[in-house]
């Protein structure tokens, strides 16, 4: 089952910032669907590999 994650997108600084609330991940953009496109793209790469990621953690080392 797919996992629903929830966005924000706000304009700041003149580019359109989009930030994932539960994994605190965040792109920006030109364009709002810019922003939303590279959030997409860092979220495919997050879960990319995710037992990397968690033997990292057990080992106590950041992403």
């Amino acid at each position: 089952m797919a996992e629903q994650l929830n966005f924000t997108v706000d304009f700041e600084d003149g580019v359109f910032v989009a930030r994932c609330i539960e994994l605190d991940i965040t792109t920006d953009g030109l364009t709002k669907a810019e922003a939303v496109e590279n959030l997409k793209e860092a979220l495919d790469c997050y879960f990319a590999n995710p037992d990397e990621r968690l033997e990292r953690r057990l080992q106590g080392t950041k992403d």
